[in-house]
């Protein structure tokens, strides 16, 4: 059966697949073919008990960054537990490293690049991402790039934590910039849009392309916020 479409917020319902929020008859209801009833009610209470989290924090007089997605900060790894054989096993291996003294090995963990997002995108979305990737790092010398799998992120040395997210959709077609506005921004053609609070994200503002040509336009929204918040 599909998912039960719970309620968030007017117009906004809890989406087991997106792991979020979409709006009620959103083009993804239409092809979603979620089949997990118990999974969905896990991850909704989660999903629940985190926003009443974030609510409590942007009530505070000086609300605290949170950059960490709540599905990946709160799901902890099963715990399995070895059969006593082999937990003897491993002790007599430790000991036999420890008599002989190895050399200590660090395991290097592979890092993500932004191949992970390209992989998923068509080719005219990889150019629309990679163009935007290189005007957001020419806008100061300071800036660089955080890549994780849910997003593409900039810093700055003038601004303390992520100014802007850079989100790939490859079932809309689309790649989603998420900012800071810092301020009033001039946006004449009204592209940006305000991100709901329930929303998991320090950013307030959102705008979605699908080609090169408004590439531009998203640039000069994000150099104006990029001021804004340096001045700040």
């Amino acid at each position: 059966m599909p998912c039960s479409k719970r309620e968030v917020e007017k117009d906004l319902i809890f989406c087991p697949y997106l792991l979020g929020c979409v709006r009620k008859k959103a083009p993804i209801c239409e092809i979603c073919s979620w089949d997990n009833p118990s999974k969905e009610e896990e991850l909704y209470f989660k999903f629940t008990k985190h926003l009443e989290e974030v609510k409590a924090n942007l009530a505070r007089e000086t609300p605290i960054q949170i950059d960490e997605f709540w599905w990946e900060a709160r799901v902890e790894p099963v715990k399995v537990k070895a059969p006593v054989s082999e937990v003897k096993a491993e002790v007599e291996i430790a000991k036999a490293k420890l008599e002989s003294k190895p050399e200590k090995i660090e395991k290097i963990k592979p890092s993500i690049t932004i191949d992970y997002h390209l992989r998923r995108l068509s080719e005219d979305l990889k150019e629309t991402i990679l163009k935007l990737r290189s005007e957001i790092l020419k806008l100061d010398s300071g800036i660089e790039e955080k890549i994780n799998k849910t997003f593409i992120g900039y810093k700055s040395n003038r601004i303390k934590y992520y100014f802007v997210h850079l989100k790939a959709l490859p079932l809309k077609h689309e790649i989603e910039v998420r900012f800071r506005s810092g301020g009033p921004i001039e946006d004449p053609e009204g592209l940006s849009k305000p991100i709901p609070k329930s929303f998991d994200t320090p950013m307030d503002c959102r705008v979605r392309i699908a080609s090169p040509d408004k590439i531009p336009y998203v640039i000069n929204l994000l150099k104006q916020a990029y001021e804004n918040l340096a001045k700040g």
